[in-house]
């Protein structure tokens, strides 16, 4: 996987006032919730959920805030065109970030992202260019900044549906060199490659268990975009998945358990469509 640059800043302020958007009430499990998608397991008590408002048509400048909703960042160098439900990009580096907003002393106002459900429909289409780490990504505990100026703030799990057609994990330990090498050691191929042109359901989770000190990781498909959620696989990371390079003082194989700022997809050189995109915070197993 290529990494690329990101960098941004916070409005402050702007991202506090945005508090409003994670909802307390908990969605439904087992059956339709939020944009009529089935939720696997529960929001926690008092737990964050975010649920993507597309309906209402804008576009969103590169790098730039979305003006309806200041937890929605386009961490990409093409526009962000929403409407009728449905988030485009064109081909480009695409990032789409979810914050976690933070007062004026730059403080958070809510909890950052920890164990969570991540939901997003995916349409394929054209590409630019052919890239041998082209996926469609789901990525949670990521730091504020994904840069060479501060490598350290570069983590992330990510869930990747390869292009290739292979469905795993890797572990981003620092920006650039802490990348794991693609988990389980065989990853499961569901499909020849992501179709183009059609609708796909994905699900990560991404949570910690025995008692906060692993992490279990699961990628979900929904392949007809019929509420039908197929695991395609499911990794543990409890020690021995090793960064590429040590760096950041960190060990090779440290396990992310701790709450991070952002999750968000990604794919690069491709132009993707997007719709139902949610993050709800759920508990984790003992």
């Amino acid at each position: 996987m290529r990494r690329a640059t990101i960098y941004f800043r916070l409005p402050a302020l702007l991202l506090a006032l945005a508090g409003g958007v994670c909802l307390p009430a908990a969605e439904p499990v087992g059956e339709a919730g939020r944009h009529g998608v089935r939720n696997l397991f529960p929001t926690v008590a008092g737990g964050r959920e975010w649920f993507a408002e597309w309906d209402w048509p804008r576009t969103v400048k590169p790098y730039g805030l979305d003006p309806r909703d200041p937890l929605c960042r386009n961490s990409s160098d093409v526009p962000l065109r929403i409407a009728d439900g449905v988030a485009t990009f064109s081909p480009g580096t695409t990032r789409l970030y979810l914050l976690t907003p933070t007062n004026a002393a730059g403080q958070f106002a809510t909890a950052p992202w920890r164990n969570v459900e991540l939901t997003i429909y995916a349409r394929r289409g054209a590409s630019s260019r052919s890239v041998g780490w082209q996926a469609l990504y789901l990525s949670a505990r990521s730091g504020w900044v994904h840069d060479d100026k501060l490598p350290c703030e570069g983590t992330s799990y990510h869930a990747t549906a390869r292009f290739d057609g292979q469905f795993g994990f890797k572990k981003e330990l620092w920006h650039t060199g802490g990348y794991t090498q693609l988990a389980p050691a065989r990853p499961p191929r569901p499909w020849p490659t992501v179709p183009v042109g059609k609708w796909v359901g994905l699900k990560f989770i991404c949570r910690n268990f025995d008692r906060d000190r692993k992490v279990k990781l699961q990628f979900y498909l929904d392949a007809d975009e019929r509420n039908e959620w197929k695991l395609i696989t499911e990794f543990d990371d409890a020690g021995g998945w090793r960064g590429e390079q040590p760096g950041c003082d960190r060990p090779p194989d440290m396990i992310l358990t701790e709450a991070r700022p952002v999750v968000y997809f990604r794919t690069d050189h491709v132009a993707v469509e997007l719709k139902k995109f949610s993050v709800r915070e759920i508990a984790p197993l003992p």
